[in-house]
């Protein structure tokens, strides 16, 4: 059975994965990046300041994680140091981020570049600051590293500096800079710059013999556009893709015609929709200019269906022209997406079921959305079985 997938951010690629995986092949449709694209490098199942003890994985996501060849895991949660200077469990996270639980107890050394997005001693001081590192006795000390070769790179983005070090010789550098510090520390915190297609994080620790790594990326950094160029690869070998930007999806017969931006209409079966929530533009947050105030939420396509927020189905400004995020919190801005079933099925639109961020009140976690993508992908092939 064809089916859609709207999105191609953690969710969608999974949805897609899902569907190669039981012996079908997706269309995926993508366009823009989005909170996928954005994210930090940091993989949770649940908030991770209120995580369980971790289990095992669903052997379908560990599949699809293993597919995708960026991802790592262990046995128990793994501890993270963030470029805010926090140092956090994670149930996995991007290959290239120093797993702290193995320098428990040890020293480790956090390089100190010029960069003005850097201040190492400052973060140094935090991290072993922090409950973790005063628990396991486990050391932070900046370290002066003579690595910046231009000017121009105390300032230009996370991103740009990581893929200045996809260059061979630039990576040869940095190992030379790390032996010349005089320093040797039982592992290397770098910020999120250890290259975008070169893993250059498992290089340095090979070649060092003392694990090397990365904090998180900011929003836009290195994690996502590794995360994006995995999900190319991974896409490429197992769905049909196409750059297009949804407009609109219409009931077609016992099935739905995509509208798409300057492209020629298609019909589908079912659809996966992985639009993303506010954060990637897949329900936009707007105005009312008709009521003074009048702040409302509304997808960023035209569809037979409706938002919901706090289990309250809710459409267009009109409806929420009262809204108060004091009241309410931002939270408002996470919660609200596409009211669904416990299978991502949407309510009198049978074929369309909806995964990751688009689906309302769920915790907007990377594993979560990768769970949802495959589920929804179940329950399209299920459906197309059902009806045919």
């Amino acid at each position: 059975m064809k089916v859609a997938v709207i999105g191609a951010g953690i969710a969608g690629a999974a949805a897609a994965y899902e569907i190669y995986r039981q012996g079908g092949r997706a269309t995926v449709f993508h366009d823009v990046a989005g909170s996928s694209g954005l994210y930090s490098g940091a993989l949770d199942l649940e908030p991770w300041d209120r995580a369980a003890d971790v289990g095992p994985l669903e052997r379908e996501l560990a599949e699809f994680s293993n597919a995708l060849d960026a991802w790592e895991f262990a046995p128990t949660a793994r501890c993270i140091a963030t470029i805010e200077g926090n140092v956090r469990p994670a149930r996995g996270s991007d290959r290239a981020l120093l797993d702290l639980q193995r320098c428990a107890g040890k020293r480790v050394g956090v390089v100190d570049l010029e960069r003005d997005d850097w201040d190492a001693a400052l973060l140094a001081k935090s991290f072993g600051g922090s409950a973790w590192a005063v628990r396991t006795r486990t050391e932070f000390l900046p370290v002066p590293i003579k690595a910046l070769k231009n000017g121009f790179e105390r300032r230009i983005s996370g991103y740009d500096f990581a893929a200045l070090h996809d260059a061979p010789e630039r990576a040869r550098g940095l190992e030379l800079a790390l032996r010349e510090s005089g320093v040797t520390p039982d592992a290397w915190l770098f910020g999120p710059w250890l290259g975008i297609e070169r893993a250059l994080a498992q290089q340095l620790s090979a070649a060092l013999g003392v694990p090397t790594g990365e904090t998180t990326s900011a929003p836009g950094g290195a994690a996502g556009a590794r995360f994006e160029n995995a999900r190319d690869r991974l896409l490429a070998r197992t769905a049909d893709v196409e750059r297009a930007r949804l407009v609109g999806i219409e009931r077609r017969g016992s099935g739905y015609c995509l509208r798409l931006r300057d492209r020629v209409a298609q019909e589908f079966p079912a659809v996966v929709l992985a639009t993303g929530g506010v954060a990637a533009g897949g329900v936009a947050l707007e105005r009312s200019f008709e009521r003074r105030g009048g702040t409302g939420f509304r997808l960023s396509f035209a569809a037979p269906f409706a938002l919901q927020l706090d289990d309250e189905v809710v459409e267009g400004v009109s409806s929420l022209s009262s809204i108060d995020f004091v009241e309410r919190g931002l939270g408002a801005l996470l919660d609200v997406g596409i009211a669904t079933r416990v299978d991502g099925s949407v309510r009198d639109s049978p074929g369309i079921f909806v995964a990751g961020d688009a689906v309302a009140g769920r915790p907007r976690t990377a594993l979560i959305a990768a769970q949802s993508g495959i589920g929804a992908a179940r329950s399209a092939l299920e459906y197309g079985q059902r009806s045919s």
